[in-house]
C-alpha cells in the first residue's frame, strides 16, 4: 500500500512530505505493513528532537485513525483509500458511527446527573438564597 503510493527512492524531502509520508507510514504500520528503514530514513532528515517528535506525532496519528475506524472496514484496501489519496495526501477521516455505544454502560461512565440542571436562566444568574437579605 504504500509503496504503492510513495516511491521509496527519494534523496531529500520537504517537511510537509515528510509528514505526509510519517502518516502514511502510521497507517501502513498498523495495517501490519512496517517499513522501518523508510520510517528511520525520515527521521533522519531532521536536525531537532522537536522536529523528530512532530514527525513520530503524525506516524502515531496514522496509527490511531486506523483503530478508531478499522471496525468500519472488512478489507486494509478499503482503509487504506479511505485515509489516503492516491497522491499521498491524508483525506478526512470517516465519521464514527456514533449510535455504537455498548449496552449496558457502566453508571461511572454515564452523564452526570449534576450536569443537568432543572433550573431556569434567570434563576442561575439570582444570588443563592443564603446570600440575599430578607427584606
Amino acid at each position: 500500500m504504500y509503496d504503492k503510493v510513495f516511491d521509496t527512492d527519494w534523496q531529500t524531502l520537504e517537511a510537509e512530505d515528510a509528514l505526509r509520508r510519517m502518516y502514511a507510514l502510521g497507517i501502513a504500520s498498523e495495517l501490519g505493513h512496517e517499513f522501518p528503514e523508510e520510517r528511520t530514513r525520515i527521521r533522519r532528515l531532521t536536525s531537532t528532537a522537536y522536529q523528530r517528535s512532530v514527525l513520530d506525532l503524525a506516524y502515531n496519528e496514522g496509527r490511531r485513525q486506523v483503530q478508531d475506524v478499522r471496525a468500519d472496514f472488512d478489507a486494509d484496501a478499503d482503509l487504506w483509500e479511505a485515509l489516503i489519496d492516491e497522491d499521498g495526501s491524508p483525506k478526512a477521516p470517516p465519521t464514527l458511527d456514533v449510535d455504537r455505544t455498548p449496552v449496558g454502560l457502566p453508571k461511572a461512565v454515564s452523564r452526570a446527573s449534576m450536569l443537568e440542571l432543572g433550573v431556569d436562566e434567570l434563576e442561575m444568574l439570582r444570588l443563592p438564597s443564603l446570600l440575599r437579605r430578607d427584606e
